[in-house]
């Protein structure tokens, strides 16, 4: 059933239209949900906007879904175990911060209706972003700890990064550091066995 659905087009009906019209298809389909070409699409303009554009076009793609697949993972779980929430204000200041970093609110307008995207396709696509970012600081963020020691070896192991300046000095940048690295690695263990359970299907473009 999964298969099949991967293989035909998302069909919308049009307001004062006699007749549904295929608009879209499926990415990816990620246990119960979907990505559609145009979340994809939508995603990676935001991508080449906003973050670095050193890629070519075709990786930048893959690497994109691979990320929305991830998501979707991840809200999903954060959905089932229920323990953390996104309100409409935490949401709103983000979508604030990204229309700040278009330089303009006109900018920020094109952009959209370029994309022929809405504000609160925007809002739905950050309110799953902060979800998940919420649910990755319980999750793994709370149970993650870097002791003293290891941030003194850490110290002495790069010492010439650090030749001018005493351990306490630098002491809770490397806890920081060390903190988001292990936190990323829980997270890519958490997020492998995320996917070795589920039901991913990706649709050849």
């Amino acid at each position: 059933m999964l298969a099949a659905l991967l293989s035909i087009s998302v069909v919308l009906g049009m307001p004062g239209s006699a007749r549904a019209e295929p608009v879209d298809y499926i990415a990816a389909a990620v246990n119960y949900d979907i990505i559609t070409a145009s979340e994809l699409a939508i995603t990676v303009a935001l991508n080449e906007r906003l973050g670095t554009p050193a890629k070519d076009r075709k990786t930048l793609e893959s690497e994109t879904l691979d990320g929305l697949i991830t998501r979707k993972l991840l809200v999903q779980e954060a959905h089932r175990l229920r323990f953390v929430e996104v309100s409409d204000q935490e949401i709103n200041a983000d979508v604030e911060n990204i229309r700040k970093r278009f330089g303009s609110d006109a900018a920020f307008q094109d952009f959209l209706k370029t994309q022929d995207m809405t504000q609160e396709e925007l809002s739905r696509m950050f309110g799953e972003q902060l979800l998940v970012h919420k649910f990755i600081e319980k999750k793994v963020g709370l149970f993650v700890r870097v002791t003293r020691e290891e941030a003194e070896n850490y110290y002495h192991e790069h010492a010439d990064e650090y030749r001018d300046k005493s351990f306490p000095d630098v002491q809770k940048d490397i806890i920081s550091l060390l903190m988001d690295r292990k936190v990323g690695q829980e997270l890519d263990r958490y997020v492998a066995e995320l996917r070795s359970r589920a039901d991913i299907r990706i649709n050849p473009a």
